[in-house]
This record gives C-alpha cells, sequence and structure tokens, in this order.
C-alpha cells in the first residue's frame, strides 16, 4: 500500500517523523512520502527510519497558495534537498507565516485572548507555526470547546482573528518545484472547490507551467469522487497521486492509508519521473 500525502511535528502534524514512519510500517505501508506544509524540516529524519524498516520513502512537500480567495495546495514530490534557491524559497514562506500569526496573535489579543508566541512554539514542537496549534491553545485555554468551533469563531476566515494569507500563486509554486527537480500534483481538488470550470481552470494554467499530476486518492474521498478524479486526470493528460493527508490529532479521522492509494500509482509517477530525468 501507498501514502504519499501525511505531515509530521515538522508542520502540522501530531507525529515524529520516526513515529510516522514506524506507525506506517505497522500499517503495513511499503511506499510513503511526507509533505509537511512549506517545510522540508522532517524529510532527514523520516527517510532515515524508512531505510531501517526497509519502506520506499519520497522526499515530499506541499505548498500553501492562493489563487482567487481560495486555498489551494500544491505537492511536490522527489524533492532535491540540497537545492540552495530552493531552501531559500522556503524560508520565505516560512517568513511569510510568521508574519501572518504574529497580527493574528495581536487580533486575538485584543479580543482577550492571551497566547504569547513562545506558547504557540510550545505547541507546535517544530519550526512551522499555524492556525492547527493556535487552536489546540485556544481550547487548552477554554476559549472554545472544538477545534471546529475556535475556527469558526477565531481563526477561520469569518472569524474575529483572521487575517488573509499572503500566500505564493499557484503557479509560482509549481514553478519552484519544477525549478528544484520535482514533480508536481495539485492536492485535493474537491476541497478547492465542487466547481468543474473552476478546477479545469486551475488545472489548464498550472499546465501551462509543469503541473504533472492530479491527487485523485484522498483520505476523504469517496469511491466516486475518485473516479471523478482519476477522470479529469485522463482528460487532462495528468498523472494520479495520492494519499490520506494524514495529520494525527483530533481534528479529523483520517488515518494512515485511509485513500488506499494502489502501488501502481507509484509506479507510474517512478517511471514518468525516471523517464523525464534521461
Amino acid at each position: 500500500m501507498v501514502d504519499m500525502h501525511l505531515h509530521t511535528t515538522a508542520s502540522d502534524g501530531a507525529l515524529s517523523p520516526t513515529e510516522l514512519v514506524e506507525k506506517a510500517y505497522e500499517k503495513g505501508i511499503k511506499v510513503l512520502a511526507i509533505t509537511d506544509h512549506d517545510t522540508v524540516d522532517g524529510l532527514e529524519e523520516g527517510r532515515k527510519k524508512a531505510l531501517e524498516l526497509g519502506i520506499e520513502f519520497i522526499n515530499g512537500i506541499e505548498i500553501s497558495c492562493d489563487w482567487l480567495g481560495k486555498e489551494v495546495h500544491i505537492l511536490g514530490y522527489f524533492i532535491n534537498c540540497e537545492d540552495e534557491k530552493f531552501q531559500s524559497e522556503i524560508m520565505a514562506l516560512r517568513e511569510i507565516r510568521e508574519n501572518r500569526n504574529e497580527k493574528m496573535l495581536e487580533k486575538l489579543e485584543k479580543n482577550g485572548i492571551y497566547i504569547t508566541l513562545e506558547e504557540l512554539q510550545e505547541e507546535a514542537k517544530g519550526d512551522i507555526l499555524s492556525r492547527s496549534h493556535m487552536a489546540n491553545i485556544i481550547m487548552k485555554k477554554g476559549y472554545a470547546y472544538s477545534k471546529k468551533e475556535a475556527f469558526s469563531r477565531y481563526l477561520g476566515q469569518h472569524g474575529i482573528a483572521y487575517v488573509p494569507k499572503s500566500n505564493l500563486s499557484p503557479d509560482r509554486a509549481v514553478r519552484i518545484i519544477k525549478e528544484n527537480g520535482g514533480l508536481v500534483s495539485l492536492a485535493h481538488p474537491k476541497l478547492i472547490t465542487r466547481d468543474r470550470g473552476q478546477i479545469l481552470k486551475i488545472i489548464n494554467g498550472l499546465k501551462k507551467v509543469g503541473l504533472d499530476a492530479l491527487e485523485a486518492y484522498h483520505g476523504k474521498f469517496q469511491i466516486n469522487d475518485v473516479k471523478y478524479y482519476m477522470d479529469l486526470a485522463k482528460e487532462t493528460a495528468l498523472l494520479w497521486t495520492g494519499g490520506s493527508d494524514f495529520h494525527g490529532n483530533e481534528r479529523d479521522i483520517i488515518e494512515i492509508g485511509d485513500g488506499e492509494v494502489p502501488m501502481y500509482v507509484y509506479e507510474a509517477l517512478l517511471i514518468y519521473y525516471e523517464g523525464r530525468k534521461i
């Protein structure tokens, strides 16, 4: 079984890279990719543990983007972590995220909710601080009963502390990954919009700058969703990718391996990637 969409404590996951790979091994995963948000910090540790356990490991990343007010995520695979230009781009993403976090903490304070940057860093465990970590603290301090409430009242698009993202455009994210030599997939299209016309517009625009694949398998997709996005990938001459989008926290019930990605999906990607390098 394959899982090419997994998160660790390097971003907003609950498990360390080592713990994640160990759990994947217990679940029978043969191929996995760690795809933390806007960082590759967990890859070295994850690769080391995967090598020990005999799991095929793919360097991955998930870059957060904005397209006409919609959140679009771009997955990158076979990332070269030694690429200095790529590392510089990732550091710039981190600075954008840090600026946004500071503004949201200020808004929370103005509304009587006090969270320090130190508390947020302690909650995060890794270097990437997110709204998910803020939501955890809000719950612990009794300002909300659930993560859903924390987002709806405070952190979501209509929340009192919300600050719009200053993310990269999706086409810039695709270019960054392609310049690095990686393979690019559009993550969970169903979670972007159900509007087929808009998805096609995004796909066609991103294909012009190097989009390789569409995430047709996902932990939140039903069988009819998988078929729909597989057909859409065929229609637009794209490959398929897939994974659970596991985070390991209470915000969802997704487990490693959910999405049930067959081995041939990875094999087709590998053939394509290796062939492109020749």
